[in-house]
């Protein structure tokens, strides 16, 4: 009897989990209707640089490895070229452990004015995409130029669409500036190696703590250094490293909360909006970056890339940061400016 009404109970519970089951699947299917899964993410950029000079670095396919901002993360990986780089149908094919593996091909090209290709993923995830490429002329010796993505995403991924602006638009961003770079000087000044999971020793630190957006980053922290080193040479504070840590950076509202610090071996008491904190004895995934800082996002990039593919989990409770080994007041070639990234880890 007792074993009989135990059947009947579990059969009722079993019962009941699957019409939850069904309900919740089917409220998702319904709101993954709701929502549109198109997304065209453009960015642009002026060069210095006439049109056809800068027009031929995105049209020759085997200019890609100078600037592409996904080679920049693993320049080992492997590339194959049909053709000569340049006409309709001809494929520029990659394959790494970081960028994955896809091909991008010529669908059309209007000389000076706009390039059209496709392009198809195949790792991590299969999907396809049409970009396209505007130039327009400001002048002889002046080019805007735009780089477009455009596409659906796969019907059960809907919900991930809000998120291609940002993540899209921050490697176009990276690689719009590596080709300015290019165009304009002959080189990129950026670097990166990976040196894997290290023990790093807690660092002590004075700095201030700022909040801001993505775009103010740059000359907000330029601002933030600035007086910070005025604050140091006036309280007698001898340093010879900088770093910034990373307290937030949230990639879709496009906020940034960072300190910029310098390390101390002293105590010391400092005046708002300065503080004291220590940086604890962690373990964190070490990254060697050599150039620019307009190209940092590389290092980083290949950094979150690197974690994701090996399945590292990231250090919640420690917050990332920059060390600046030498300084660009006292170095002025920005391809020997020198910058560790740490993203501490568990």
């Amino acid at each position: 009897m007792d074993k009989h009404l135990n059947l009947t109970v579990m059969k009722k519970v079993l019962i009941i989990i699957a019409i939850v089951l069904v309900v919740a699947i089917g409220s998702a299917v319904i709101w993954l209707w709701t929502l549109d899964g198109t997304y065209d993410v453009k960015r642009s950029i002026t060069v210095n640089k006439a049109n056809a000079d800068v027009f031929y670095l995105v049209q020759d396919f085997n200019k890609w490895t100078a600037w592409s901002p996904w080679l920049s993360m693993e320049p080992n990986a492997k590339v194959d070229i049909t053709g000569n780089g340049t006409n309709v149908n001809d494929e520029y094919t990659w394959s790494g452990e970081l960028v994955g593996e896809g091909t991008i091909t010529h669908l059309k090209v209007e000389q000076g004015k706009s390039i059209e290709q496709d392009i198809t993923f195949k790792e991590p995830m299969e999907s396809s995409s049409f970009v396209y490429w505007e130039f327009d002329s400001v002048n002889d010796s002046t080019t805007k130029v735009t780089w477009g993505l455009r596409g659906e995403m796969p019907f059960f991924f809907r919900f991930m669409t809000k998120m291609m602006e940002p993540m899209i638009g921050m490697d176009y961003d990276r690689g719009l500036k590596m080709l300015k770079e290019l165009a304009e000087k002959g080189y990129v000044a950026s670097k990166v190696e990976i040196l894997g999971v290290v023990d790093v020793p807690a660092i002590k630190y004075m700095g201030q703590k700022v909040a801001c957006t993505m775009d103010e980053v740059g000359p907000i922290m330029k601002t933030t250094f600035y007086n910070l080193g005025n604050y140091a040479t006036d309280n007698s504070l001898k340093y010879e490293r900088a770093l910034s840590i990373y307290h937030e950076f949230d990639l879709i509202k496009g906020n940034v909360e960072y300190t910029a610090a310098i390390p101390i071996n002293q105590e010391i008491k400092v005046a708002e909006p300065y503080y004291v904190a220590e940086i604890p004895t962690c373990k964190a995934l070490k990254i060697r970056f050599v150039g620019d800082y307009e190209h940092i996002g590389n290092a980083w990039a290949a950094g979150m890339s690197y974690t994701h593919t090996h399945k590292i989990k990231e250090n919640k409770d420690i917050a990332p940061y920059e060390l600046y080994l030498n300084s660009p007041m006292e170095e002025p070639d920005t391809r020997k400016w020198v910058t560790e990234l740490y993203m501490p880890v568990e």
